[in-house]
C-alpha cells in the first residue's frame, strides 16, 4: 500500500489523510461515486495536480494510522466498483436505448403519424 503524503490536524481544526490517485485512470464522476459511498465516515476534498488527483479524508476527530488506512482503501475498492460500474453503463447504452426504444414501440404510446 503506497504511503499518505501526509496525516496531520491544520489550522481549520480537521484532521487530514492525503493520498493521490491517477486521473488518467480514473475520472471524477467515479470519483464522486465512491466518496458519496464513504460519506458516512468521513468527509472528502479533492483537488487536481495535473496527471493526479489529491484525495483528502477531513475527520472531525483525531483517528489513527489503521483507520486512516482502513478508509483509504475502502475508498480505492470502492473507486474501482464505482468506474467499472460507468464504464459498463457506458458501453451498453445503446442497446439499453434499443431494447427501451422497442418496448415502447409495441405499447400504442405514441401516436401513429
Amino acid at each position: 500500500m503506497p504511503s499518505p503524503i501526509k496525516s496531520e490536524a491544520p489550522s481549520d481544526g480537521l484532521y487530514v489523510h492525503e493520498f493521490r490517485i491517477s486521473s488518467e485512470a480514473f475520472g471524477w464522476i467515479s470519483i464522486k461515486k465512491a466518496a458519496y459511498c464513504l460519506s458516512g465516515r468521513c468527509s472528502f476534498d479533492f483537488q487536481s495536480d495535473g496527471k493526479e488527483i489529491i484525495c483528502k479524508l477531513l475527520f472531525l476527530q483525531p483517528q489513527t494510522e489503521k483507520t486512516f488506512a482502513s478508509i483509504e482503501l475502502a475508498f480505492r475498492a470502492e473507486l474501482l466498483d464505482q468506474d467499472l460500474r460507468v464504464r459498463i453503463a457506458d458501453e451498453t447504452t445503446p442497446l439499453r436505448n434499443a431494447i427501451l426504444a422497442f418496448a415502447f414501440s409495441k405499447t400504442g404510446i405514441q401516436s401513429p403519424e
